[in-house]
């Protein structure tokens, strides 16, 4: 008897002792905050309380990733390139959405190869691509590539410059973007300046982006953006420009060359900031993908230029 009654205390203790370290695995293995991971930046889901810092709350916030990228002659040439088909490749899946310049292709077939290639691990990117563009024989194209996952793209279009005039070498590529999520949209104008006569270009800009908000007058954030060979002998930085009442993301002090040299040719300038996020600069996809001098350049003499913006609070 005295055995059996051993027997079922010990029983009793071991079954206690089981419940309460199952309870306490449950307490440390349940989070307090869960975390959801998607291709653009990280979210935490949980409320923000009182206590939450500063920093809790921009990481909090979802984001897309806008950028501008001169590829320089992109064509037939360099897409025959695996290894800097790939550093392309891995560049552009880090953007919802990025505005390619100086595609020089008569036979229309790198820009498709290119998007191919960024798809064939599993992404869903697309492209829409302006007509060629230019006053010699050297035409160009522009193209916005973005992740059909995160935004849409409507409304592709070349500024339509006004009749008897001709401002512009390669007229700006037009686009409105919609965040497939949150409430995030856009209009974008991307422009590869001649760089004689960037000056001229530039201020001209201001016509295109009056012709682009009476597009879309309901429309508050207008993004223009690429290389607009906006430093050195082609431009005054320290002058005045018809766009200075506007925000320029990418300040004077970047330096957007891949090369020896130190000039902001390449930017991004705003109409509205109030969904600017924190991440703004330019691309060093050299330091990103550990590439030597060599390899850099031979990707592209410009570094990539990107901004990323919140989707939760646009109000226009």
């Amino acid at each position: 008897m005295k055995l059996k009654t051993i027997t079922i205390l010990i029983l009793i203790s071991l079954t206690f002792g089981c419940i309460s370290d199952s309870s306490e695995f449950i307490n440390e293995s349940t989070p307090s905050t869960e975390v959801s991971t998607t291709n653009v930046t990280q979210f935490i889901e949980a409320p923000i309380t009182n206590e939450t810092t500063d920093a809790q709350v921009e990481t909090a916030l979802e984001t897309i990733r806008v950028g501008a990228f001169n590829v320089q002659v992109f064509g037939v040439t360099k897409a025959s390139k695996p290894d800097v088909m790939t550093v392309l490749a891995d560049i552009i899946r880090t953007y919802d959405v990025i505005a390619i310049q100086e595609i020089r292709d008569s036979s229309q077939t790198a820009l498709p190869a290119l998007v191919n290639l960024v798809n064939s691990d599993g992404s869903q990117y697309d492209y829409v691509v302006s007509e060629r563009l230019g006053r010699t024989s050297s035409k160009e194209q522009y193209a916005y590539i973005y992740n059909t996952h995160t935004v849409s793209i409507s409304n592709a279009h070349t500024y339509p410059e006004p009749d008897g005039t001709d401002p512009f070498h390669r007229q700006p590529y037009i686009a409105s973007i919609e965040a497939l999520q949150g409430n995030y949209d856009a209009v974008l104008m991307v422009i590869h300046t001649d760089p004689d006569e960037a000056t001229e270009e530039i201020n001209a800009l201001g016509d295109v982006l009056a012709y682009a908000q009476s597009q879309n007058p309901d429309e508050g954030d207008f993004i223009i953006m690429g290389d607009l060979n906006a430093d050195g002998s082609y431009f005054d930085e320290d002058g005045t420009s018809d766009l200075d009442a506007y925000y320029w993301v990418i300040d004077d002090s970047q330096d957007t060359t891949t090369k020896s040299t130190d000039y902001t040719y390449d930017r991004i300038i705003l109409t509205d900031t109030s969904d600017l996020h924190r991440e703004y600069g330019v691309h060093r996809y050299d330091l990103v993908y550990n590439l030597t001098q060599e390899q850099t350049v031979a990707v592209s003499d410009h570094y990539p230029v990107f901004a990323e913006f919140v989707i939760d609070f646009d109000a226009d």
